[in-house]
């Protein structure tokens, strides 16, 4: 899936086509995972989290769609789980972590 989709399809439809992904493969319990995560949307590495996320326990990436950047944190342990989205404006300019 290209960025220029995202756009097409809102960030909500984003989410909900990946939390039928996660709910139709039984061995995921129905969460998102780092791995489903990394092969299946467009994503920019960050090399830090917002500062009320723990780097020490958590990761995070950003995509970019509906004019804003979304950070997803993902847990280091275990199959890496999506533990939060955070969204910012991009009005506002790239948040800077």
């Amino acid at each position: 899936m290209k960025l220029a989709l995202f756009h097409s399809i809102g960030f909500a439809g984003l989410i909900s086509v990946g939390a039928v992904g996660v709910k139709a493969d039984g061995a995921l319990d129905g969460h998102m995972t780092y791995e489903l995560f990394e092969h299946t949307v467009e994503h920019a590495d960050l090399a830090g989290c917002p500062p009320e996320f723990d780097a020490g326990t958590q990761f995070c990436r950003m995509t970019l769609a509906d004019e804003r950047a979304h950070v997803f944190v993902f847990d280091l342990e275990g199959d890496q789980p999506l533990q939060a989205v955070k969204s910012y404006e991009l009005s506002e300019g790239l948040p800077a972590f």
